[in-house]
């Protein structure tokens, strides 16, 4: 899907004129949603921009993913950071052909038979929708892409991240 394509669908859900996606479909490809995988925001300075790296789209097994929203805003907290992670699911269901449910500490993206998978679509559809919706300004998208079963040592990582953050925030 070109940038354009996934503007016009964040201006339109801005103003409340999203488009309408049908959700109840029976998935062709499911990422994520595994015990490896992790969704966190949180405060930090790991530049800007978006990144997704390691996706195997041959793989027919759901690829394990990490989903880190690194915010650099000044007064950002590790509470204010925490209504993006809702936001990055709301973005990703504006994507036509997607749907996103939270899973655990991470997310299971789904997709429709009509919809390839695109994991820059997902970062680019995360960021525009933060950005505007969200207000923030200085942060970085990254989605990690890893090999199902739970064999990556970064996404590991990741999920410790964030079940840390996410104790950190339940404890406020």
């Amino acid at each position: 899907m070109a940038t354009q394509d996934i503007s016009a669908i964040i201006a339109a859900a801005l103003v409340g004129n999203a488009p309408t996606t049908r959700k109840d479909f029976l998935a062709a490809k499911m990422v994520g949603g595994t015990a490896a995988s992790s969704l966190f925001a949180h405060p930090a300075d790991k530049g800007t921009g978006i990144k997704a790296l390691g996706y195997d789209p041959e793989l027919d097994e759901p690829q394990d993913l990490g989903i880190e929203i690194a915010v650099a805003d000044a007064g950002a907290t590790v509470a204010s950071t925490g209504p993006l992670e809702e936001g990055t699911i709301e973005a990703i269901n504006l994507l036509p052909g997607y749907r996103a449910t939270r899973h655990a500490e991470g997310l299971l993206i789904e997709t429709e038979s009509a919809a390839m998978f695109d994991p820059e679509d997902v970062a680019t559809v995360i960021a525009q929708w933060l950005a505007q919706k969200y207000g923030v300004h200085q942060f970085a998208v990254r989605l990690i892409f890893g090999p199902p079963g739970g064999r990556s040592v970064f996404l590991r990582d990741l999920r410790g991240q964030a079940y840390a953050v996410h104790q950190q925030r339940a404890e406020k």
